[in-house]
């Protein structure tokens, strides 16, 4: 008995991870905390950006022969500070935050991806990207990242809670708000 074959659907991501790493990373501790006095209070107070997006075209001359292929890379912002409270009162604005720093953790955290579309992506790929699959990508770095360089610092290592994410877009991701990533296309040329 012959069964009727159907063809099936099968999704092309438009995105293949090709490498994740820290682009450009900061620490510092204010001049008036001292890390090894016990007991001082310190709130935690995590940040993160916007992501930024690079996508290039590569071209590779090989003995006569051209190779184009599509990259982008997605960088993301994530920040982590201690902050001492002030007298009775919880800094609520920036520049109140900035002067109560007592120490802070800056890193930039990139993926890079092959695209696996004949061109490069539009702006709705690229920001649905960034959103998602770059926060659930990068996370995991960065969690490592903070945790460890709070070691090294000499100060109450803070566990990064896990990412959450939603099905839909009408919550908020509570670890790492989804923003609009900044897209930036470049050609590049390499022999």
């Amino acid at each position: 008995m012959a069964t009727k074959m159907t063809p099936q659907v099968v999704a092309v991501l438009p995105f293949s991870l090709r490498s994740i790493y820290i682009r450009n990373s900061s620490t510092r501790t204010d001049d008036r905390f001292d890390p090894l006095l016990p007991g001082q209070q310190l709130m935690p107070l995590f940040r993160n950006g916007e992501v930024r997006c690079d996508c290039r075209e590569h071209k590779i001359s090989d003995n006569g022969k051209e190779t184009v292929f599509l990259s982008c890379a997605f960088t993301s912002k994530f920040e982590f500070a201690y902050i001492q409270p002030t007298e009775g009162n919880q800094p609520v604005t920036d520049e109140d935050i900035e002067k109560a720093i007592a120490a802070q953790i800056i890193a930039e955290i990139t993926a890079d991806y092959l695209v696996n579309l004949p061109s490069l992506p539009d702006a709705d790929v690229i920001n649905n990207w960034a959103s998602r699959n770059v926060i659930l990508h990068t996370w995991p770095y960065w969690r490592e990242f903070c945790h460890s360089t709070l070691s090294k610092m000499n100060l109450p290592v803070t566990i990064i809670p896990l990412v959450q994410m939603f099905p839909d877009d009408s919550h908020t991701n509570a670890a790492a708000p989804a923003k609009k990533a900044i897209q930036r296309k470049t050609k590049a040329a390499a022999k």
